[in-house]
């Protein structure tokens, strides 16, 4: 389902929200290592004051990833502890706040923007969550959330240094505490309310240290998305870009999926038929200079951004190996096209079981699996094993155009919210052209438009369902390209539900047949092992084949 939004697309998106570190750049940065947080936590013993120590010294050492989680294992031990989920809170703030500043986008076009298009931006998007947010939302915690915001950046020496220059702690220390008088004493019952509270922020914090507008108003304006969930958020331009490409399928770069590591940037994915897969790079291979200059201690974003560029335009990398040699590759940034559908094949010749993984649900991601079932079919496929593990999620009309494959008729999924068009039945609108008996793997990362295929196959009684329960991830997202900035909204409008209008919220896809994966949906520690790559290390598509070659083949 799409529609027009002044003259540029509306898409409704799912997708379960992108783990601390994450970036869908058109390097494909995964999250960093949290390799120091896990050696931490080996060494504690079952005391929480030892698990808050630990957190603190990371927080000390503005390691805001691995002190979030740490405080993330201490909430499961000690759920009642309340300092746990507070400085948790906290650490993420920080954590935003230093990713934002190293958007180059946002620091070249949006902290730019004069005081008057800032505040039609906030304007702009209190008035979107107004009309358009799965629940009616009070806009006083929004502000709040924003002069917190604005609050914790006032620590963060990258925020003073980039606003302001050098500046009088003390002084720094006074607008701190007027911010938090404000915030006590604020009021908000509308949106002038709203406004009149983040300029009254403007003229303090700029009469304090003279910092600048945009850079307040900002803070407002990611405050109010940081209030309402975890999936709702403002798209700096870049990332806009690349949540389109996303969509599309398509992005200008090397086509590697790249993860922090202590030596530099290690490749945990190359993309086939892009430039890096041409040049022979591989899972496992770690970047160790770009353009000469060492990786070791730059950031995951700050190392992603060296790496994209224009179209046509060339970066020379060094490569470290496996065996420990050392070359310099010099590749060409082009558009790759990403494919959602891998790994097919025949997994046991003998019962003409297919296999094929979906590893995401974009534009292309519908054409593309015909395709692959055209080829198994070739080969003699008379079942089919559908991978879903791992996956994030993507479009819903494309999570709808597949099941519609499968279902020959009845409710696929139904959508619920407030604003108009947001509350659908999705109908299963001609007969299932795939008769073939289906088996369909699911994990706990398997989200969003993953689990409306999934969910849906089940409640239809159309195919078994293997693996764990999977994320639980309940809610539609709509991207929003806003008129008052180059920027976007990812905004959360609506809630989904299964054919037996069961909310996959927090709930996810139970299981028919239930079986832990010892597999990971991405390499692990350069280790190249992924979904149905090897039988003998994959006991979830062990008990698929074994359940496919028990059950009678379809003539089609």
């Amino acid at each position: 389902m799409r529609t027009r939004v002044w003259g540029r697309v509306l898409w409704l998106w799912l997708l379960a929200a992108l783990p601390l570190g994450s970036s869908p750049s058109a390097a494909f940065a995964a999250p960093p290592s949290a390799t120091a947080a896990k050696a931490a936590l080996a060494n504690l013993a079952d005391d929480p004051d030892r698990f808050l120590d630990r957190a603190l010294d990371f927080e000390r050492a503005r390691n805001w990833t691995s002190a979030i989680d740490v405080y993330d294992e201490a909430l499961i031990r000690w759920p009642s502890r309340s300092e746990f989920g507070h400085r948790r809170r906290l650490c993420e703030t920080h954590y935003r706040i230093v990713r934002r500043y190293q958007d180059q986008s946002f620091r070249t076009v949006l902290l730019k923007l004069p005081k008057d298009r800032a505040l039609a931006v906030y304007d702009e998007l209190l008035d979107r969550i107004e009309t358009h947010y799965v629940d009616p939302v009070p806009l006083e915690p929004l502000v709040r959330r924003g002069l917190d915001n604005l609050e914790v950046a006032l620590r963060d020496p990258n925020f003073l240094r980039t606003n302001v220059g050098e500046t009088s702690p003390e002084r720094v220390l006074l607008l701190r505490e007027a911010l938090r008088r404000q915030r006590v004493s604020s009021v908000i019952p509308d949106r002038a309310s709203a406004k009149a509270q983040v300029l009254a922020a403007c003229d303090v914090a700029g009469q304090a240290i003279g910092l600048g507008d945009a850079a307040v108003i900002l803070e407002f304006t990611y405050g109010a998305c940081d209030a309402l969930d975890d999936y709702t958020s403002y798209l700096t331009p870049d990332k806009l870009d690349d949540l389109y490409a996303m969509i599309d399928g398509n992005f200008v770069g090397l086509g590697v999926e790249l993860k922090q590591d202590a030596e530099g940037l290690r490749i945990v994915g190359v993309i086939r038929n892009g430039p890096a897969f041409d040049a022979g790079l591989k899972a496992g291979d770690q970047i160790t200079h770009i353009a000469a200059r060492p990786v070791k201690g730059a950031s995951l974003d700050e190392a992603a951004n060296r790496l994209q560029g224009n179209e046509g335009s060339t970066i020379e990398i060094t490569i470290l190996r496996a065996d420990g040699t050392s070359r310099p590759f010099r590749l060409v940034r082009r558009h790759v096209e990403v494919e959602s559908v891998a790994n097919v094949k025949i997994v046991d010749t003998a019962d003409g079981v297919g296999y094929a993984q979906l590893t995401g649900f974009q534009k292309s991601s519908t054409e593309e699996l015909e395709k692959a079932i055209v080829s198994l079919r070739r080969q003699g496929m008379r079942s089919l094993v559908l991978d879903l593990r791992g996956n994030p999620g993507g479009l819903l009309n494309v999570a709808v155009e597949i099941a519609e494959r499968f279902i020959d008729e009845g409710v696929i999924v139904s959508t619920r919210g407030r604003a108009p068009g947001q509350s659908q039945v999705y109908r299963a609108s001609a007969r299932a052209v795939w008769k073939m008996p289906l088996l369909v793997l699911i994990d706990h990362d398997s989200a969003s438009a993953s689990e409306i295929l999934a969910g849906a196959l089940k409640d239809h009684g159309r195919a078994m369902i293997l693996g764990q329960k999977s994320y639980g991830k309940g809610s539609v997202q709509s991207i929003f390209a806003l008129r008052s900035a180059p920027a976007g909204l990812k905004l959360t409008t609506a809630k989904f539900y299964s054919p037996q209008s069961r909310p996959y919220s927090e709930q996810g896809v139970v299981p028919d047949v239930p079986v832990e994966n010892r597999v990971s949906a991405k390499p692990v520690n350069g280790a190249v092992v992924s979904p149905g790559m090897d039988r003998r290390l994959d006991p979830v598509l062990n008990e698929a084949i074994r359940q496919a070659k028990s059950r009678p083949h379809a003539s089609r």
